[in-house]
């Protein structure tokens, strides 16, 4: 995370200030960031440096930011922005504060039966809403379910959606 720690205070294309780290993945990184327009906390995703010359894995993240953009529903993270930053390409989401699924169990928590009831009825809420559009997931693990801080489930990272 030294890396991702390097760029708080960065304020992307004028007006995303990188306040945090919150995780990091194969191609990309996460971090808490203030939308200094409209005064509100978001969740910006930043394309690994080492990727950002690649076509393939642009081509991909933004194919993510259109296909996740296009579904509105309440278990799929919302989209609000994306762009392009000195080269960095970047996807503005909204931000939830409940952590993943995957965080959950890592700590050692579990979910009691009528939890992961809702859980599964949740994610395949937002995942009919999704299919019925033609976009198939393609990578549902408990890292791409989040919770906000009421504790509703949206489904995270289409970025292997692919039209059906």
């Amino acid at each position: 995370m030294s890396r991702m720690t390097d760029q708080i205070g960065r304020v992307l294309s004028g007006r995303y200030r990188l306040i945090a780290p919150l995780g990091t993945g194969a191609s990309a990184q996460v971090s808490l960031a203030d939308d200094v327009r409209l005064r509100r906390r978001v969740a910006v995703k930043t394309l690994h440096a080492a990727l950002a010359d690649d076509e393939t894995f642009l081509r991909r993240f933004r194919a993510e930011a259109q296909a996740a953009a296009a579904l509105s529903h309440p278990n799929i993270l919302a989209v609000y922005d994306w762009g392009d930053d000195d080269g960095t390409p970047y996807l503005v989401t909204e931000y939830l504060g409940g952590g993943s699924l995957r965080s959950i169990l890592d700590e050692g928590g579990r979910l009691t039966p009528s939890q992961a009831l809702l859980v599964g009825l949740e994610a395949t809420r937002g995942l009919d809403y999704a299919h019925r559009r033609g976009f198939v997931h393609r990578d549902i693990k408990p890292a791409n379910l989040l919770f906000g801080e009421e504790g509703r489930l949206r489904i995270a990272d289409f970025g292997l959606a692919r039209a059906l």
